[in-house]
């Protein structure tokens, strides 16, 4: 990869310098004198043609013949490559060009500068052919000075060409256009690395040639070439209609239209109007645009993007084409929601919704005729109330203004023999010792539907000394395999064994169902912790005593008034737990010592 930098690896151009030799025309010892005259005046005549051509015609520094020692100096880029020239005459630069390798891709920009780094004229190259001279022309002719140095360069991503040394020592002249030696009033092979219109201010300190070229005109600046003024615009048209895009240009009179399609050009759309035929939906996305030229050049547009629509139209969508009720028990109704969408672009009207196959099939909720929005919903239930055991199926039918009209929806169910049976756990509940005058940790039965039918629980009652139960509002009902919870205490007031029960009173079979409940009331029994602890050997006047529940911290001062002897019973204690304890010193000043050490007591 080639880096334009100091560090070029030094390459010789090779230069044939060919001798100039003379020869004598051997028909010149016979001339004449009118003939010699006469060839004099013919020279004349050839020189002032050749400066009539070459003061009209467009010129370049390097034919189209030239072509590049080394094509590509690989991924090198992005970078904005430049050559340094002057004229020697005023006139006007219409366009750039370059050297292009089959390599060298992507978008090319095409800048025209003066010295100091003023951007005259930019343009974008299009139509590139895969490899040799690539030329753009400027939206207008930039006019340049005499004897003026300027900046002519290109952007690329990478794969440029180049020759090592070439203005190293000498330029290019090509009268009146000149490349200019490296230091000959200014430098050459110019670069700068970075993306974007950036001028290149780096000079190449080998006197590289890019291969960069300006386009001159000596003469008048020419034909305009055209701008366009005012850009075609997206359109959106319903199916069957026309678009129609247009377009303004400016420029020197006269001017050619071409529009094009997704970058195809349409034939006989030649104007600077262009109406489509007749769309249809196929046509959505496609992209337009329009060439405009002149003698002095080509302008293209943007692209403008053609959006049709559908026609509005109605279009129906269900929620399932077919619903099953499964076992339904016989006498019982059983609903399912079928929601019907409208995917459409105009308002769904549904007229009719009706249910055949079976009197245990019916519809409901809604109220026709239905009116949907597209994109909107409504639903409608379909009910199984089987009046005999077995299998049955049926239909819903759906009649709108939708294509696909009517819409069917398949139904089936079976009817089965009604179960009513209850389920209820535990049978019993046993509290054991609990203290009179507190309460027991709750206990919960569990009632739970198992038939396949609803059952009603008419009454929930509990008996027996201390007990409650919460969680039973009734009257209730439950669904098959839906569950009850009820939450059961034991509360006893005196010491001895109480029983109980819970009775649930419903229309399942086996009614009223029994929970069976037990426990023992005892009497509370007094725990306490006796503390000792040894004299300080400090003048006090008593000690005081902290308890907690958390070891080493969050200690509490359990003592009312200072304890001057050297014990202390802590009954505020209760069965089962683990407490912390640590004293402290206090003298006849109310100065307290810091914390004893500490000592553990678990109650049993």
């Amino acid at each position: 990869m080639l880096k334009l930098d100091t560090r070029f690896l030094f390459q010789k151009r090779e230069e044939s310098n060919l001798p100039a030799t003379v020869q004598s025309d051997p028909l010149i010892p016979t001339m004449t004198n009118s003939l010699k005259y006469t060839r004099h005046i013919f020279v004349f005549l050839l020189l002032f043609l050749g400066c009539i051509s070459h003061a009209s015609a467009q010129q370049t520094i390097w034919p189209s013949t030239a072509t590049p020692a080394n094509i590509d100096a690989g991924a090198n880029g992005p970078v904005e490559l430049g050559v340094s020239f002057k004229s020697d005459v005023s006139g006007y630069i219409t366009g750039v060009r370059f050297y292009k390798g089959v390599n060298n891709t992507g978008t090319h920009l095409g800048h025209l500068w003066s010295s100091t780094g003023t951007l005259l004229a930019t343009a974008t190259f299009t139509g590139e052919s895969a490899s040799g001279w690539q030329q753009v022309k400027f939206s207008s002719p930039v006019a340049i000075n005499a004897n003026t140095v300027y900046v002519a360069s290109y952007y690329t991503t990478g794969h440029w060409s180049y020759d090592l040394n070439y203005f190293a020592t000498s330029g290019v002249d090509n009268a009146p256009l000149h490349a200019l030696a490296n230091g000959n009033g200014a430098g050459n092979g110019v670069y700068v690395y970075g993306n974007g219109t950036v001028f290149p201010n780096f000079n190449s300190t080998n006197g590289a040639n890019y291969w960069v070229d300006v386009v001159f005109s000596a003469g008048s600046s020419g034909p305009t070439a055209p701008t366009i003024t005012t850009q075609p615009q997206n359109q959106t048209v319903v199916a069957g209609q026309s678009a129609t895009f247009a377009v303004s240009a400016g420029g020197t009179a006269p001017l050619s239209y071409q529009w094009q399609k997704n970058g195809v050009s349409i034939a006989g759309a030649t104007s600077a109007n262009y109406t489509t035929p007749a769309t249809a939906t196929t046509d959505n996305g496609l992209a337009f645009r329009v060439l405009v030229s002149n003698a002095g050049g080509t302008a293209t547009s943007s692209a403008a993007t053609l959006t049709v629509s559908a026609v509005a139209a109605p279009s129906i969508q269900v929620s399932s084409s077919s619903i099953n009720f499964g076992n339904d028990p016989v006498g019982t109704n059983t609903s399912q929601a079928l929601i019907i969408t409208n995917t459409g672009t105009a308002t769904l009207s549904i007229t009719q919704v009706t249910a055949s196959g079976s009197t245990a099939f019916t519809v409901g909720g809604y109220s026709p005729p239905l009116s949907v929005s597209a994109g909107q919903k409504t639903t409608v239930m379909a009910n199984f109330l089987p009046a005999s055991v077995g299998a049955t199926s049926g239909n819903i039918s759906i009649v709108s203004n939708a294509s696909a009209t009517p819409t069917s929806v398949a139904l089936s169910g079976s009817g089965v023999a009604a179960t009513y049976t209850l389920n209820v756990s535990p049978t019993s509940l046993s509290f054991g010792n609990v203290t009179t005058g507190t309460s027991s940790s709750s206990q919960n039965v569990t009632v739970t539907n198992t038939g396949n039918s609803k059952v009603g629980i008419s009454q929930i009652a509990v008996s027996g000394t201390g007990y409650s139960v919460t969680g039973g509002s009734t009257p209730v009902t439950l669904s098959p395999s839906q569950t009850l919870t009820l939450t059961t205490q034991f509360h006893p007031t005196v010491a001895g064994s109480a029983s109980g029960s819970i009775s649930i009173v419903s229309n399942a079979t086996g009614s009223p169902a029994t929970v069976s409940l037990s426990g023992t009331g005892v009497v509370p029994v007094q725990h306490s912790v006796a503390l000792t602890w040894g004299a300080s050997s400090s003048s006090v006047s008593g000690y005081n005593i902290y308890r907690s529940t958390v070891n080493g911290s969050s200690y509490t001062k359990v003592n009312s008034l200072l304890v001057t002897g050297l014990s202390f019973s802590d009954a505020n204690v209760q069965s089962g737990g683990t407490y912390y304890y640590v004293t402290t010193a206090v003298d006849a000043a109310g100065n307290e010592s810091s914390y004893s050490n500490q000592v553990s007591a678990i109650v049993p």
